[in-house]
């Protein structure tokens, strides 16, 4: 198995699986909008300033429960599709999503990094003719 592969398959599903940690406690805070574009996921949360994340979603509760859809979909196509002939623009746009949906704003940048390994690795593999 290739090491890219492997490598944007892991940074992937690390990526999508540490963008719903902050959906509960954006659950928690409920049906309010957050006081900033940029707000504390877990406020009183004292490690990392209270999980910071980002939203364009004026109401908690809806924006967590995105984060934890998109985040899974993330590990999932990570998981699952990384050898598909656009995984890697499709890893890239959700890691968008997650990090405009209160995602956290560290995990997106790991499926932005797991997207371009993924396209890499995808393109390589179709200039050998499409083994890996």
């Amino acid at each position: 198995m290739n090491k890219l592969k492997v490598a944007a398959s892991a940074l992937g599903i690390f990526a999508g699986l540490g963008g719903p940690v902050h959906g509960p406690g954006e659950i928690l805070q409920g049906n309010v909008a957050p006081s900033n574009i940029v707000f504390e996921a877990w406020p009183g949360f004292t490690a990392l300033s209270g999980e910071p994340a980002m939203t364009i979603i004026p109401n908690l509760l809806v924006t967590g429960i995105l984060a934890i859809i998109v985040g899974v979909l993330l590990s999932v196509w990570s998981a699952k599709f990384v050898s598909r002939k656009h995984s890697g623009l499709v890893m890239i746009l959700l890691s968008i999503v997650l990090l405009l949906v209160g995602g956290g704003l560290i995990p997106p940048l790991f499926g932005i990094a797991a997207g371009v390994l993924a396209t890499v690795f995808n393109y390589k593999r179709a200039k050998n003719g499409g083994i890996d």
